[in-house]
C-alpha cells in the first residue's frame, strides 16, 4: 500500500464517520447514552471511543505525547471532537510519501508493540471499520440507519460528485 492509497482508505473511514454522526445526531441524548452494546458501551461512548482511539494512534505517529482520553457528554460534543481530529489528521496524511510508511513506529515497550507507520495507519482504519458497523448497528436499532458505508458506495458516490448522507 502507498500514501496515496492509504489516504484514500482514510477518506471512506472519514465518510463513513460523517455519515454515522450526521444519524446520531437525531438521536435523543438519553438514547445516544443509554442503549449499549455488549460491551457496555452506548452509541455516543463507541463513536467517543473511535476518536480517542484515533487520536492517541496520531500521537504515536507524531511521536507526541499521548492524545488522551476523549469523554464528551453528548453526541454533538463527538461531532465536535470529530472536526477537530480530522483537521490534524488531515495535514498529517497529507504530508507523508510512501517512504515515510516504512518508519518503525514507537507504541510501548510491551512485545507486541512494534510495528510500521504503514501497518499503524492501517490499524487505524481497520479499527475504524470494526467499531463504525458496531455504531451504525446501535443506530439501526434506534431507526436511525445510516444506510450503506461499503467502501464501493463511498467510490460511487464521490465519482458520481452526489452528496454523501442524505437523511432518511
Amino acid at each position: 500500500m502507498d500514501a496515496a492509497g492509504l489516504r484514500e482508505l482514510y477518506d471512506h473511514h472519514a465518510w463513513a464517520m460523517d455519515r454515522l454522526l450526521a444519524r446520531a445526531l437525531e438521536v435523543s441524548p438519553e438514547a445516544a447514552a443509554e442503549l449499549p452494546r455488549p460491551d457496555g458501551l452506548s452509541l455516543r461512548d463507541t463513536l467517543a471511543h473511535i476518536i480517542s482511539a484515533e487520536g492517541n494512534w496520531l500521537a504515536r505517529f507524531q511521536r507526541r505525547e499521548r492524545y488522551g482520553s476523549f469523554r464528551p457528554d453528548s453526541v454533538a460534543g463527538v461531532a465536535d471532537g470529530w472536526i477537530a481530529l480530522q483537521a490534524e489528521v488531515r495535514l498529517f496524511l497529507a504530508g507523508l510519501d510512501t517512504a515515510d510508511l516504512g518508519r518503525p513506529i514507537v507504541r510501548d515497550t510491551h512485545s507486541r508493540d512494534r510495528g510500521t507507520l504503514g501497518a499503524g495507519i492501517t490499524h487505524v482504519i481497520m479499527h475504524g471499520a470494526q467499531h463504525t458497523a458496531e455504531a451504525a448497528e446501535l443506530l439501526t436499532r434506534l431507526g436511525h440507519s445510516p444506510g450503506q458505508l461499503d467502501y464501493m458506495e463511498f467510490l460511487d458516490l464521490r465519482e458520481l460528485d452526489l452528496p454523501f448522507f442524505r437523511p432518511t
